[in-house]
């Protein structure tokens, strides 16, 4: 009896311990199931034996079918010989172990573990393994998307084309992008963590640009305005001069930190298309003022024209009175030099507006240099010395060899000139293929064969004021009396009513380089021919029409030729010249351009009556004005004013006599 009750005692103690332990397992799996990380145990042989309700959701999985399986038996294989070699070395070290673990779920969700294991021995002596881990996925996540962040804000910074900075006030960087570390030769890293004042070095440009970038930055951090700055030079690495067009402004870090923001454009090739801009506008201001007084100098032509032909023709006439006395010859000889030099004035004005009559033919300029060569000597005085560099192969142009004749004895006089006490003039030719530049010209010049004639010296140079005006009229550094100012315009015309190119070089203290090029002619050189002067025989009774607007010139015209034996008779106009009984007129002599009918209708008209006369134009206007007026026809030349008494004779007895 009393056996009974002991063994039904001690049922009840076990069942009360049965009943405990269950309770607090359930206390400890309610503990486990709320705990937000996952956990499990498993035992030696790497099979589950407790698993919280976390470890479940991550593995996908119900508890039931968790429990007494391995890791091998859910997860994919790769993951589950990593979990297993962990267990293994807990197992035999005894020593925890934590370690970022990815994890495979169910759901093929991958989710990333930091998990810690430690090793539980039983009263027993059987070694268990507890595992607790914290999912970091969604942190891993950020900052995964952090860094892709970061990686396309750098993407983005470093494409922009501009310089972008921040700096702290101590004008410390600390952060650049490529193109700004590029512009001090640094990589962007090389860069951070440098100030303004170190990168400057010991270059005194710098360090001043440097201190001017931290007194603008204090500033903006002082006031917490932003600043604009519409352009600033800034010195790069390899010293070239950069100019920026910056905005900064006032920015905030993590800790309250002061610091500046700034993007930077780069503007130099803007800058410096706006000054050549403001310099081909200064050209073309230089170009339409040279074209003006070349309009200016074509319009008084005529009339100078016109009058030196009267002044020339009564002075040679009063010559041959011989009933003057040495003083009043004396007077006539001065009134006439006074005029050619009037007359050479006025082809000076012309050639500078490029109002010039020409006659181009085909010459080698090497040919006409040998010949001028004794003749430049005498020019330049024996204190100079001219030597000259001409290409091997000839250097063919299509031009009037007068005129470019008096293009190199300008240049030459011109370097004279700028070395009074003596040094060397060289005069080179060569053949080019480009301009590279031309004095008031606005349009790019296109390649081209050209020959280069160029003229050095090595005299004082010219200034940069100068240069502006050196081939503007009436310009002159010389004294008063000394020069008229025409020489270098009178080149200039010529060059460009040849259709070629001019362009100067020069520095104060070195020297010149006057550089003409003009365009290569692929023609043979032409032979002129050798006129030899003859005395003019006197006419022999035959009937010459003059029809000029000028009395004065008419009169002296009729004078003259009536004094050579020819039967002269006179026009006003075109019209009254019409009325004239063409029958008796060998020769027709008129103005080209008059009021009314011009000289070329009139001779059209005159020819239709009497088509075996002959017919000379002579005009004082330019041949641009003469050209828009019908060049002349056959039987016909052309004397330009003013012209001697000899000239015109000379001329009336060559047509007269033509065959």
């Amino acid at each position: 009896m009393d056996e009974i009750r002991r063994l039904k005692e001690e049922n009840r103690e076990l069942k009360r311990a049965t009943e405990t332990l269950r309770s607090h397992e359930e206390y400890l799996m309610a503990i486990l199931n709320s705990i937000a990380d996952p956990i499990c145990i498993k035992d030696c042989e790497h099979r589950w034996v407790l698993v919280n309700d976390e470890f479940c959701a991550v593995a996908g999985q119900k508890r039931e079918t968790l429990i007494g399986k391995s890791d091998y038996d859910f997860f994919p294989e790769n993951e589950a010989r990593v979990f297993w070699e962990m267990d293994e070395q807990v197992l035999k070290s005894g020593m925890e172990n934590i370690n970022e673990e990815t994890i495979t779920g169910s759901d093929g969700v991958m989710r990333n573990l930091v998990t810690k294991k430690t090793l539980y021995r039983d009263p027993s002596g059987n070694g268990f393994i507890v595992a607790i881990g914290r999912d970091v996925s969604e942190r891993k996540q950020a900052a995964q998307a952090l860094r892709e962040s970061e990686e396309f804000l750098r993407l983005v910074i470093d494409t922009t084309p501009a310089h972008i900075f921040v700096k702290d006030g101590s004008g410390t960087f600390l952060l650049v992008n490529e193109l700004a570390a590029q512009a001090h030769n640094l990589t962007t890293k090389e860069m951070v963590g440098k100030n303004e004042l170190e990168l400057a070095g010991s270059d005194p440009q710098k360090v001043e640009q440097a201190r001017k970038f931290l007194a603008d930055d204090r500033g903006i951090i002082k006031t917490q305005n932003p600043k604009y700055i519409t352009e600033e030079s800034f010195t790069t690495a390899d010293g070239s001069t950069r100019w920026l067009q910056t905005t900064k402004k006032p920015l905030k870090l993590k800790g309250n930190k002061d610091c500046v923001l700034g993007v930077s454009i780069d503007v130099t090739y803007r800058k410096l298309a706006e000054q050549e801009l403001r310099e081909k506008e200064e050209q073309l201001r230089q170009s339409q003022k040279i074209e003006a007084i070349g309009r200016l100098a074509g319009g008084v032509a005529h009339d100078f024209n016109n009058l030196l032909t009267a002044i020339i023709g009564y002075a040679e006439m009063l010559k041959l009175d011989t009933s003057l006395d040495n003083t009043v010859r004396h007077g006539v000889t001065e009134i006439r030099k006074a005029a050619d030099r009037a007359a050479v004035l006025t082809q000076q004005l012309l050639a500078f507006g490029r109002k010039q009559m020409m006659q181009p033919r085909v010459m080698d300029v090497n040919a006409l240099i040998t010949d001028t060569k004794i003749m430049l000597r005498r020019l330049i005085g024996e204190h100079m010395r001219l030597e000259t560099r001409l290409q091997a192969v000839p250097s063919t142009i299509k031009a009037d060899p007068g005129q470019i004749e008096q293009v190199i004895v300008n240049l030459v006089v011109n370097a004279r000139d700028a070395m009074p006490e003596g040094g060397s003039i060289l005069l080179e030719t060569a053949n080019a293929r480009e301009v590279t530049y031309a004095v008031g010209e606005l349009e790019h010049v296109e390649l081209g064969d050209f020959v280069l004639i160029s003229v050095s010296d090595t005299g004082h140079g010219l200034d940069a004021e100068t240069m502006e005006h050196i081939f503007e009229p009436f310009f002159t550094t010389k004294e008063k009396g000394k020069g008229t100012g025409l020489g270098l315009s009178t080149v200039y015309g010529i060059v460009k009513q040849s259709g070629g190119y001019i362009s100067v070089e020069s520095e104060k203290e070195r020297g010149t380089v006057f550089k003409v090029y003009l365009p290569v002619s692929k023609a043979r050189p032409e032979q002129q021919s050798e006129e030899t002067s003859k005395a003019v025989p006197k006419g022999k009774s035959e009937t010459i029409l003059i029809v000029e607007d000028e009395d004065i010139v008419r009169a002296m015209m009729c004078e003259v030729l009536s004094s050579y034996g020819f039967n002269v008779f006179e026009a006003e106009s075109g019209e009254k010249a019409l009325i004239q009984d063409g029958e008796e007129v060998d020769l027709l002599v008129t103005d080209v351009i008059m009021p009314g009918i011009s000289g070329t209708e009139l001779a059209e008209r005159f020819l239709e009556r009497r088509p075996e006369a002959k017919v000379l134009f002579v005009s004082g206007y330019t041949g641009d004005e003469i050209a828009q007026h019908g060049m002349f026809k056959e039987n016909a030349l052309f004397l330009k004013k003013p012209f001697s008494p000899q000239s015109l004779v000379e001329m009336v007895h060559r047509i007269l006599h033509m065959d």
